[in-house]
């Protein structure tokens, strides 16, 4: 697995005093369309290590979930991300999914 991170990454964690991050599959869906996972980007360790795989890349530790970490995950990017003034860290790469067993009821 390739990890690129961008220019900005390492001075924002500098900046928040963290060098660790790991990627949560958060659910994003709606009423209409079901559950949603995409990935966010999480500052500091994952309460469930044994859940993630640990990599290093320029002296910080980036937990991805094994679920994620296949043949389809090659090439993850970091990227600081500035939106009127807030940051926050985005990854490019990992596939956000849909919940295969949500259905909607038939009345």
């Amino acid at each position: 697995m390739n990890i690129e991170i961008k220019h900005g990454v390492k001075e924002y964690l500098n900046q928040k005093n963290v060098q660790d991050i790991y990627v949560e599959m958060d659910n994003r869906g709606g009423c209409c369309s079901g559950p949603i996972f995409v990935p966010v980007v999480k500052l500091g360790k994952p309460d469930y290590t044994n859940m993630y795989e640990p990599f290093v890349k320029d002296e910080i530790t980036f937990y991805v979930p094994k679920k994620r970490s296949n043949e389809e995950t090659e090439n993850i990017t970091i990227k600081l991300r500035n939106i009127l003034g807030y940051k926050s860290l985005i990854v490019n790469g990992i596939l956000a999914y849909k919940q295969k067993t949500w259905e909607k009821k038939k009345y």
